[in-house]
């Protein structure tokens, strides 16, 4: 876990285009076994879920979520512009780097918000023994409709905010094993009607969508403590 930071994103990419890649036409394609040895546990169009066998997550009674880190779908900002008449409502550098932020600081803000309710499982900086760490990555994001700050009195419409894959995996917090990995691809704020794409409503999409991502999280994360039925 302490590769740089391009090289890591670059690897975590391609890992993720493999397996969703070869999901897209086939469920069934994606491999029954990672390269880590891990079982594949979900195969669906959305999601691709691999486990450690015999891992116990029960044990783990503290989480570090790792800081996320956001790339754009290859190509985003030319293919945008492509379609774009005026200058103003083009995509700029500055535009890219400010979404790729805003969208990694609120994916933080809403998986900490969700994992400390109910304060059963503190959320630590440092790692120690029965340490979760999550590690998140988004890919492939593909903003439909960008609120530009620079593109004045212009106005628009679409059907949906776009649209993004989670790359999540989980490891030991002593010995870095990792312990499972899930893909899932998501569209943020999917209507069968157009509407006004703001600032605004781009922000409240994409965090219906982190929140959901967040709650299935935790719910796995809830449902390994729960006492054995007897």
């Amino acid at each position: 876990m302490n590769k740089p930071l391009g090289s890591k994103l670059s690897i975590i990419v391609l890992a993720a285009t493999m397996v969703m890649g070869c999901n897209s036409t086939n469920p069934t394609n994606a491999p029954q076994v990672s390269p880590e040895g891990m079982e594949l546990k979900k195969s669906t169009r959305s999601t691709v879920a691999y486990k450690k066998e015999g891992v116990d997550f029960s044990e783990y009674n503290k989480v570090q979520i790792l800081p996320s880190v956001v790339a754009f779908k290859k190509n985003w900002k030319r293919d945008y512009n492509r379609s774009q008449s005026s200058l103003t409502t083009r995509v700029r550098d500055e535009d890219v780097i400010r979404i790729k932020a805003d969208v990694a600081k609120l994916f933080d803000e809403v998986f900490k918000e969700e994992f400390a309710k109910g304060a059963k499982f503190p959320i630590v900086d440092k790692v120690s023994s029965n340490t979760l760490v999550i590690r998140p990555v988004i890919v492939d994001l593909d903003v439909t409709a960008p609120d530009l700050r620079s593109a004045a009195n212009v106005k628009t419409y679409a059907s949906d905010a776009g649209q993004a894959t989670l790359f999540l995996e989980l490891y030991d917090g002593v010995s870095g094993e990792i312990l499972a990995r899930a893909v899932n691809v998501a569209v943020a704020g999917d209507d069968s009607y157009a509407q006004w794409a703001t600032r605004v409503s781009n922000r409240a999409d994409a965090k219906r969508m982190i929140r959901k991502w967040a709650k299935a999280l935790r719910k796995k994360y809830d449902e390994a403590h729960m006492p054995a039925a007897k």
